[in-house]
């Protein structure tokens, strides 16, 4: 048996190991997977089945473990120092590192496809700010106290020329800029879906903010973010 045939029966074993120990994940699925190994391995070590080519002679290979689910899985990025690869940037900003070897520990948000994770990633970095949501919360405060007063019967002391002008800059001004910020970061490291600008002009349309921020709001709250602390992944 000659050194290359030999070599290559290694890293089918290699391979059909990886496998073995794989767990059972049905593709769709979304969930958080806690890396436990990085390491460098041979191109030739990817399985036919992974569904993003890999076009370098080695492969960075993140290992997962998934607290609902035995045993272990693997994704693979083309190694940045050869040929850059556009999903582990992505991966590294929303884990705010730059080493791959500094994901060690993070939890990551993972779809199944074709049996493999595949970190859940977003186009460009990190935007945004997720202090944003302060100003969201003071845009909507004078509404707020406006429908507050109305109630119990105290509205009348809130109109005037010093009122107006804050209720004009902190909804027209404040608010929608706020949501445009928030969503722009939700849009960046978390799962959410949005679009900043469009959540940005309805949350500026007074008949309409009263429905559209809670709204936002709720949306907000069921985004799932991209990167956890690893004893958060699950």
């Amino acid at each position: 048996m000659t050194a290359d045939s030999e070599a290559s029966e290694s890293g089918t074993q290699a391979t059909d190991s990886d496998e073995s120990r794989a767990p059972e994940l049905p593709d769709g699925l979304r969930l958080y997977g806690e890396v436990v190994a990085v390491e460098r391995v041979p191109a030739a070590e990817v399985p036919e089945t992974f569904p993003v080519a890999v076009w370098t002679d080695e492969a960075l290979a993140l290992e997962f473990e998934f607290k609902r689910h035995d045993g272990r899985a693997r994704t693979y990025f083309s190694l940045p120092e050869t040929d850059p690869d556009d999903r582990l940037a992505t991966l590294l900003d929303v884990q705010g590192v730059t080493e791959p070897e500094d994901v060690a520990g993070a939890g990551v948000l993972l779809d199944i496809e074709d049996g493999h994770p595949i970190p859940v990633s977003r186009e460009g970095g990190r935007r945004g700010d997720h202090r944003a949501l302060y100003g969201v919360f003071l845009g909507v405060f004078p509404s707020f106290l406006v429908a507050l007063g109305s109630f119990f019967g105290f509205a009348d002391a809130l109109f005037s020329t010093v009122y107006l002008g804050v209720y004009v800059v902190c909804t027209f001004l404040i608010l929608p800029v706020s949501v445009y910020v928030d969503a722009l970061y939700l849009r960046s490291t978390t799962d959410w879906q949005g679009g900043p600008l469009r959540w940005a002009l309805l949350s500026v349309v007074p008949a309409l903010y009263v429905v559209v921020v809670p709204y936002y709001l709720l949306t907000r709250e069921n985004a799932r973010p991209l990167a956890v602390d690893g004893a958060s992944a699950s």
